[in-house]
């Protein structure tokens, strides 16, 4: 499953639940936030009388606007992941950011600059 198809799915899951709560949806600790960032993405007061669709490209929009913003603060704080070749074998890639320094070997610079990048990115996202 790529990740335009788990936001399709996310999206239609929570307009479904939108519909069904509808006394207090924007006190819902995790449905009102989203409505009220639903609101601002689309400029609706109430987004819950979007289609599906509509809440699919806003959801998608606001992923990838907090994906890239935390990608461009860790850059600036962090700098991005790097790859060399590994004296004992293969090669070994490293990033610096939240928590602890991330160290990572595999076969291939390619496979250990991915993996040190798959981690980077998740403590970029989970970290702040």
């Amino acid at each position: 499953m790529n990740a335009r198809d788990l936001i399709h799915h996310l999206a239609h899951v929570a307009h479904r639940y939108a519909e069904i709560v509808v006394e207090g949806a924007e006190r819902h600790p995790n449905l009102g936030p989203l409505l009220e960032a639903l609101s601002a993405a689309t400029g609706k007061e109430d987004p819950r009388s979007l289609p599906p669709e509509a809440w699919e490209e806003a959801l998608w929009g606001l992923l990838v606007e907090a994906i890239a913003d935390r990608l461009v603060d860790g850059w600036d704080r962090y700098g991005a992941p790097s790859a060399a070749r590994d004296p004992e074998g293969g090669f070994v890639a490293s990033a610096e950011g939240p928590g602890e320094p991330i160290v990572v070997r595999a076969s291939t610079k390619r496979e250990a600059y991915r993996e040190a990048r798959r981690e980077w990115v998740k403590r970029l996202l989970n970290g702040w």
